[in-house]
């Protein structure tokens, strides 16, 4: 296959493109998205597609054959459903719908899933077999390839990292002490012993749910500034993100002793971030990581749609190839 459409649908945005078989991106187009039940999901990747038609075009005026669907949710590529967390949701299946919409053959799957396959074919992670990519944005997961396959486990749920304790209960899952929900719950957890912070006096120029300067509106890039500023509660919650993803990232490699752990994600974009999460991963893990811990080598802006075009082109499909 020498080209498919490519649509990553996130929580607030569906980004549609044209993209060719060796990774070049043709043109994109970014829509608003919001939750819904599963169909109604799909439904606006379908009409995000038919704008992106008539605002765009092909680039040869042939329309490719595929469409490839990453999802910030569970998803089963084999079955080609939309599985989800919710119970209450029934399951969809994706390609009958996108087939009678559009016309399209339809692949679909967890995007970060979709985006560790990307990285094995235009990233960081460039042919290899033994691969993690870490997300740490607004939450936390993993892609996982073990001996060239995508690890999927029996319902698609493994990678899930964010949900794993190191508190033996007695704290928060790992995913609200590393990612952008962390940052804001461990900032509100500790906010009477820090009401001074620079985090509460709405210094990011947003506001909180109740329309006054808070946590719920608070960035990485206010923390991170803020930390730079010696703020005692920004240091604190800064230094809980870098090692709590140090420790994960040891955890994992003594697991799985992946040859590269691949970091994407908002929250590991400064430079200073990566070095220290380094500097805290245990050094029996670290001597196990042939090529250590690197930052994406994907345009952050355009991951989703590189591991939605991956598996629009039928990478880490039934036979699991990744090269």
């Amino acid at each position: 296959m020498e080209k498919c459409l490519a649509a990553d649908l996130g929580g607030t945005k569906i980004l549609i493109a044209e993209v060719l078989s060796d990774g070049t991106v043709v043109n994109v187009l970014r829509v608003p998205s919001y939750d819904a039940p599963k169909r109604e999901r799909i439904m606006q990747v379908v009409r995000a597609v038919r704008t992106y038609e008539e605002t765009y075009g092909y680039r040869d005026g042939a329309r490719p054959e595929c469409i490839g669907i990453g999802v910030n949710d569970v998803a089963d590529p084999f079955r080609r459903v939309f599985t989800g967390h919710d119970p209450e949701d029934p399951v969809l299946s994706a390609a009958p719908v996108i087939r009678d919409e559009l016309g399209l053959d339809c692949r679909i799957d967890n995007d970060v899933k979709c985006t560790v396959l990307a990285e094995t074919l235009y990233g960081a992670a460039k042919g290899m077999r033994d691969v993690v990519y870490l997300n740490i944005g607004t939450g936390l997961a993993a892609g996982i390839i073990s001996n060239g396959r995508v690890v999927r486990g029996t319902d698609g749920f493994a990678g899930e990292v964010g949900f794993m304790d190191f508190m033996d209960g007695n704290g928060p899952h790992v995913e609200l002490q590393a990612s952008g929900m962390g940052i804001r719950y461990q900032a509100e957890l500790l906010k009477e012993q820090y009401s001074d912070s620079m985090l509460f006096a709405g210094t990011d120029g947003k506001t909180g749910a109740s329309g006054e300067p808070g946590a719920s509106a608070l960035t990485g890039e206010a923390l991170f500034q803020a930390a730079r500023c010696g703020d005692p509660l920004a240091e604190r919650v800064r230094g809980r993100l870098i090692k709590s993803a140090a420790l994960l990232i040891s955890n994992l490699t003594c697991v799985l002793s992946p040859e590269i752990v691949v970091l994407g994600g908002g929250l590991v974009s400064d430079p200073a971030v990566l070095q220290e999460i380094r500097e805290n991963v245990s050094p029996k893990a670290l001597s196990h990581l042939e090529r250590g811990i690197v930052l994406t080598g994907l345009d952050p802006g355009l991951a989703g749609l590189y591991g939605a075009a991956a598996i629009g082109l039928g990478y880490g499909d039934e036979d699991g190839r990744i090269i």
